[in-house]
């Protein structure tokens, strides 16, 4: 008898402890809809079912600590002791203290969110901010370099920031970090900068401080930087810039004319080729018999009407005399009046200093020469083009392929 009412008393017991249990599950779950929910009532909502429910106290701490600091401070600390580590009530407590002007004790308090949460993305904004407001800007980049790393569609807001940072004298050494050791975002920052930045100065700090490890500048920084010097008519710093970016293999193409011989990559940046293929026409570097090296320019038309002026080198050429050189071989070339080289003055190629031997018909490889002056005044750049010669729209109509090699342009007396 006396065993039967002990389990009875027993069975009892954890029946009324699963209720509670139960109740305090529906409890909290509740008080958790009500806190997820974005309206005004739901943080009272889910207090009233849960009076400690700490995002709730959070966001009435937030909500009050613009005209009631003392509400807010006590709002937040219990937040703080029904979740412990939440990160962002510690800040939202250090911005308190630092209003109240007690710098000392809300530098702990950030600290402890910084170790509580780094890589969550409010987390470390606010942080950002606060140590921002600190003084602190070696904490506020790095914040910033992991928001960035780890949320791209940031970029947005910190570039600018940062776009401020490179563009003061004062605060460009804070960006040395990063340049040390540049982080994956970067390149694309750079670009930014390079676009976007006032003065030329912020882009060649960027540029010119940036650890690479004894190797040249990847392609993509090079040529926004690049880009960037010539849209301002820097000549020489847009040579030398480009010079330095060439490794060993590629110094080997140097010259009055950059790669003359087809043999090395066609990159497009600077002053190496520009080659592209308009509708009508296949430009490529191929393999064919006769070259010195194995590769050479091969171009070929399919009888359509087309205005080609598609291969193209600027030239940084001092004033004086020149020889354009080179060999063809045309296979078929079949055009009204031909194709042929030409060099022009500046940018906008209005100023034509040369047009060389036209090509046409078919032929084995000849060598063509055709000589040239670099005038002493505004001339500082030209380009080297291959034109398809012509005035009326009859002109245009091409047919056939040509071959190039050994292109070179050298100084005469």
């Amino acid at each position: 008898m006396a065993v039967t009412n002990i389990k009875r008393i027993g069975t009892v017991g954890l029946t009324l402890l699963g209720v509670v249990l139960a109740w305090r599950v529906l409890v909290t779950g509740l008080a958790e809809y009500y806190a997820a929910q974005d309206t005004p009532e739901a943080d009272a909502g889910a207090l009233r079912w849960q009076s400690a429910q700490p995002a709730a106290l959070y966001r009435q701490g937030l909500a009050l600590a613009g005209r009631d600091p003392a509400a807010a401070k006590r709002l937040y600390q219990a937040a703080a002791w029904a979740n412990p580590t939440d990160a962002l009530v510690y800040l939202a407590l250090a911005e308190l203290q630092a209003s109240a002007g007690q710098p000392s004790a809300a530098v702990a308090l950030a600290e402890i969110a910084d170790a509580l949460g780094p890589m969550r993305t409010p987390v470390l904004a606010r942080s950002a901010a606060f140590w921002l407001a600190q003084g602190r800007p070696d904490r506020t980049l790095a914040r910033w370099d992991m928001l960035l790393r780890n949320r791209s569609g940031i970029a947005a807001q910190l570039y600018p920031l940062l776009l401020r940072w490179a563009e003061s004298a004062e605060a460009r050494p804070l960006l040395r970090p990063l340049l040390a050791d540049p982080p994956p975002w970067w390149d694309a920052f750079f670009a930014y900068v390079a676009a976007k930045a006032a003065r030329l100065e912020a882009v060649a700090f960027l540029y010119g401080n940036r650890e690479r490890g004894g190797k040249p500048p990847e392609a993509a920084e090079q040529k926004v930087y690049l880009e960037r010097l010539w849209r301002e008519g820097h000549w020489l710093e847009t040579y030398l810039a480009w010079l330095s970016g060439l490794d060993e293999r590629q110094q080997q193409g140097l010259g009055n004319l950059y790669n003359g011989g087809f043999e090395l990559p066609i990159t497009g940046l600077g002053f190496d080729w520009r080659i592209s293929a308009p509708r009508g026409a296949l430009v490529e570097i191929a393999e064919t018999y006769g070259t010195h090296g194995g590769k050479a320019l091969h171009v070929t038309f399919n009888g359509q009407r087309v205005r080609f002026r598609h291969v193209r080198q600027p030239l940084y050429l001092e004033p004086g005399r020149y020889r354009l050189q080179g060999r063809a071989r045309p296979d078929g070339l079949r055009a009204e009046r031909g194709l042929h080289w030409t060099v022009r003055c500046g940018e906008s190629n209005e100023r034509r200093l040369v047009a060389g031997p036209s090509f046409i018909g078919s032929g084995d490889w000849q060598l063509f020469t055709q000589d040239f002056t670099v005038p002493e005044a505004d001339c500082p750049v030209q380009w080297l083009e291959l034109e398809l010669e012509g005035r009326a729209e009859l002109d245009f109509e091409v047919q056939g392929e040509i071959w190039f090699d050994d292109l070179a342009i050298n100084r005469q007396g």
